[in-house]
């Protein structure tokens, strides 16, 4: 134990409660002698454990060239190329769809590929020699200072601070400012503990991605039940004139097109107007009707959903839905359940129509599509199988941001 006279006058460095170093200048400052860890908080979100170098003194920046047009092939030919990050994966860069039989810059397996043009900073791993672009640079870590995992992780954190600088027409980052970029280094042992942390943490997400990324909610369907055209189990898109005797100064739920989920059963209302402010240019709908996208791309994305809670129970939206209201026959879920499906849209999507890239599917042919319709008692036991699954794969969901969380944290920590 110390006091803050002798801390000041012996030129002791003070660790706080919290593990800060504080020195004697500090200490002393303004004629007080003070040891509160608090009073040096301040500072804390600005250090590290660890020093904080340019990414250039632990690593070899190596920045893409593109080779000559003439060379670039789809048939295999010469060395795989790269020139940005469409071919990007969740950690390793995937197959390449060209090759070049003159590439001028290299990326060695092992090395880290960023992303340097509109974006700027997203990071993968290649575990193969590649010819890069000038879309990308390569990262080779130093043996001896820099574990190319922890690199890795470490710039995929930053990913939101490497900005680079905007161009004419879009934003960069030279070979230089990738040099500049600053990270923590501890001792490599260190750098093993965290990567071996992360990648733990890692296998977890992977495992619940994969859940979720392959689940599709499944209905046996028994040749025996009764298969009616979705015109004849729905009215779709309602008359507004149900709506003729309301006041025009109700409160009604807006949705527009960004407000719906993709691929989710249920949505609810964010925003809300006034009758007469959407009642003549919007799509009309109710609790517990159906609405599913119409227009490119957010028909083929699964822009679908049920709608609940809508303000007095009535809701108006982009004239980019169809609205399907289920008659007695059928549940709202289990027409969701039809219709929302990767099945319809293949089978819908050829007979979409419309110019200038902006295609829609018309009204017909989601009219005149076939869905079986058991009983309500077989629907309402098959909806409630299918909600405890998807309520399952909710939970990895919530896995993976809990445990993408812990490596931010993990990276965090130094």
């Amino acid at each position: 134990p110390v006091d803050a006279s002798q801390v000041a006058e012996q030129g002791i460095q003070y660790k706080t409660e919290r593990g800060l170093i504080v020195g004697k200048d500090r200490v002393a400052e303004g004629g007080e002698y003070n040891l509160s860890g608090e009073r040096y908080r301040e500072s804390r979100a600005h250090l590290s454990h660890f020093p904080i170098v340019p990414l250039g003194e632990v690593a070899e920046i190596i920045a893409g060239q593109s080779p000559p047009g003439k060379s670039y092939n789809d048939a295999g030919i010469g060395t795989p190329f790269h020139q940005g990050k469409t071919e990007f994966g969740q950690m390793f860069i995937g197959a390449p769809i060209k090759w070049t039989t003159e590439p001028q810059r290299f990326a060695e397996g092992g090395d880290i590929l960023m992303s340097v043009r509109a974006p700027v900073g997203p990071v993968n791993l290649t575990n193969q020699r590649v010819c890069i672009g000038r879309g990308l640079a390569a990262i080779r870590p130093r043996a001896d200072r820099l574990l190319t995992h922890y690199a890795f992780y470490v710039l995929r954190i930053l990913e939101s601070e490497i900005t680079g600088s905007a161009g004419a027409t879009f934003a960069s980052i030279n070979k230089t400012g990738i040099e500049k970029i600053k990270i923590p280094i501890p001792p490599l042992e260190v750098q093993r503990e965290i990567v071996a942390e992360i990648e733990g943490y890692q296998k977890v997400i992977d495992g619940a991605r994969a859940v979720v990324e392959n689940y599709r909610p499944h209905i046996a369907v028994d040749p025996k039940w009764p298969v009616v055209e979705i015109g004849k189990a729905c009215t779709v898109n309602p008359r507004k004139s149900e709506l003729a005797e309301l006041d025009k100064a109700t409160t009604v739920s807006f949705v527009p097109m960004s407000d719906m989920g993709e691929n989710t059963m249920f949505f609810s209302p964010k925003d809300s107007k006034r009758l007469e402010e959407v009642g003549t240019s919007y799509t009309y709908f109710k609790n517990d009707d159906v609405l599913i996208a119409k227009v490119t791309p957010c028909f083929e994305n699964g822009k679908a959903g049920i709608a609940k809670g809508l303000y007095n129970g009535i809701g108006f939206g982009s004239s980019e839905f169809y609205v399907l209201r289920p008659s007695e026959t059928a549940l709202p879920e289990w027409i969701f359940l039809c219709i929302a499906t990767p099945t319809f849209r293949a089978w819908a999507t050829p007979k979409m129509t419309g110019t200038g890239g902006l295609q829609r599917v018309p009204r017909s042919v989601i009219e005149n599509y076939k869905i079986p319709i058991p009983s309500l008692a077989t629907q309402r036991a098959i909806v409630a199988e299918i909600e405890a699954e998807q309520v399952l794969v909710d939970g990895n969901r919530e896995l993976i941001e809990r445990f993408e969380q812990k490596i931010r944290d993990a990276v965090g920590r130094v």
